[in-house]
């Protein structure tokens, strides 16, 4: 890793040059904000590191310009302690991290990990979405215990290319990326992907689109039509939402499961198909198959093997990363972050649209935001609403007509959040946790009993 250490301070400087040398790092020095463009503009770094307070340009003005040039490099600000609103707009600016003096070594060491890790992470991504642009398959972005289990199943569904699959999940959880997943890794990859979505065609005309049709078997059919199974023929066929087709649909799609033959309409000829089919829903084919709203035969041909696609609000650790993958799709050049804060709030947003909601709110954002980071202040109330953050939330304050009984009463509430937030930003260490929020071990102990916290 590069890093390129600015500051005016010699004796500092230095300190922290030969602190990331021993530590196997490559290092170059600028004195200021302008000695460090001009290293820029001849050599590529991984990281800089600079002082806020610096002659001729100083480090609020160097991440500015930094900005206005597209130039997006990992940045840690270093800001004296009385100066940390300089940290929260270098922050606001773009910044990935600062250290107030005097620096802690160690610390400064683990900020540099968590963002060699970051890129890391984000060249692994890069590298998975071009093996698997080369055989057209779109990725599964995460690293969550479920999605792990997900992609693992994925894998040993894909090497028997026969078997049936029923794929499960909510809306906007991905369940064609997963069929399009299984299909790719099989041996039948290199043949065609073939995707209707059931529930959006008219009954009377899902039949000529799936089956074909011959010239002259209906008025306005002109000429041949290959049906969808047929253009499948060696790969797959997702049928998408298959828990509404019409029950006589279900019958002739049992046949197709059954001896592997289609008849177009209008024709008498059987021809055969090699084809492997993916059937998805959000609702459970074995609890309609209960009331009577799908055969209970078909049910046993089509789900032979099953796989559940998880709902956002329970993969809440892949925000990040999905996060960090739609914008990499759509930054064109512009650098934008999220706040941990916004993160938090993200996070404890139930996602009824799932990751179609996420990537729509990406694209909201990119539209109506100016500064590189998002803040809370910049989600809308919709995802706010039901967080601790919702205006909503302090109506219950509103009402109380008694003013001091309702201000003691929202202090109270802030007090709790406030602590609660912070106590889990350091994994509950308490001492960390005091230290954070400028506050005595025996103050935050005390105030922890005094509301009850579970720690």
């Amino acid at each position: 890793m590069k890093i390129l250490v600015v500051d005016d301070e010699v004796i500092l400087r230095k300190g922290i040059v030969t602190f990331l040398k021993n530590q196997s790092y490559e290092i170059e020095e600028a004195l200021n904000g302008k000695e460090a463009l001009q290293k820029l503009g001849k050599e590529e770094f991984d990281l800089i590191i600079s002082d806020v307070q610096m002659p001729e340009l100083n480090g609020i003005e160097l991440l500015k310009e930094l900005r206005n040039r597209n130039i997006v490099i990992p940045f840690i600000i270093i800001t004296a302690f009385a100066k940390v609103e300089d940290a929260v707009l270098c922050m606001k600016l773009g910044a990935n991290d600062y250290l107030t003096k005097p620096i802690n070594l160690e610390e400064l060491k683990i900020k540099i990990s968590k963002i060699e890790k970051q890129k890391e992470l984000e060249r692994e991504n890069t590298e998975l979405k071009r093996r698997l642009d080369e055989i057209n398959m779109p990725a599964i972005i995460g690293e969550s215990r479920v999605i792990s289990d997900m992609k693992n199943m994925i894998r040993k569904v894909a090497a028997d290319s026969n078997v049936s699959v029923m794929i499960y999940g909510e809306n906007g959880t991905g369940k064609e990326l997963v069929a399009r997943n299984v299909h790719g890794f099989s041996e039948r990859g290199k043949h065609p992907f073939v995707a209707i979505n059931c529930a959006a065609v008219p009954d009377e005309l899902l039949e000529s689109e799936l089956f074909g049709y011959v010239k002259g078997a209906f008025t306005g059919a002109a000429k041949d039509k290959i049906g969808y199974f047929e253009l499948a023929n060696k790969g797959t066929i997702f049928l998408d939402e298959v828990s509404e087709m019409s029950p006589a649909m279900q019958a002739k799609l049992l046949r197709v499961l059954q001896d592997h033959h289609i008849q177009p309409l209008g024709s008498t000829q059987a021809i055969h198909v090699d084809i492997r089919v993916i059937g998805a829903s959000n609702k459970k084919l074995d609890k309609l198959v209960k009331q009577n709203k799908f055969r209970e035969d078909l049910y046993y041909r089509l789900n032979v093997v099953e796989i559940n696609v998880p709902a956002l609000r329970n993969r809440v650790d892949d925000i990040p990363l999905l996060i960090n993958y739609f914008l990499s799709q759509k930054e064109k050049g512009r650098r934008i972050i999220f706040s941990k804060e916004a993160l938090n709030v993200l996070e404890k947003y139930a996602w009824p649209g799932n990751i179609r909601e996420l990537e729509n709110l990406i694209k909201m954002l990119m539209v109506t935001t100016e500064l590189p980071v998002i803040e809370i202040s910049d989600l809308p109330e919709k995802v706010l609403t039901g967080t601790d953050y919702s205006s909503k939330k302090w109506m219950e304050f509103y009402k109380v007509s008694d003013y001091q009984t309702a201000l003691h009463n929202a202090i109270a509430n802030f007090e709790k959040e406030y602590l609660l937030y912070h106590i889990k930003m350091n994994k509950s260490n308490i001492s960390k946790t005091a230290e954070a929020i400028n506050l005595s071990r025996v103050s935050l102990y005390k105030k922890i009993n005094e509301h009850n916290l579970k720690i």
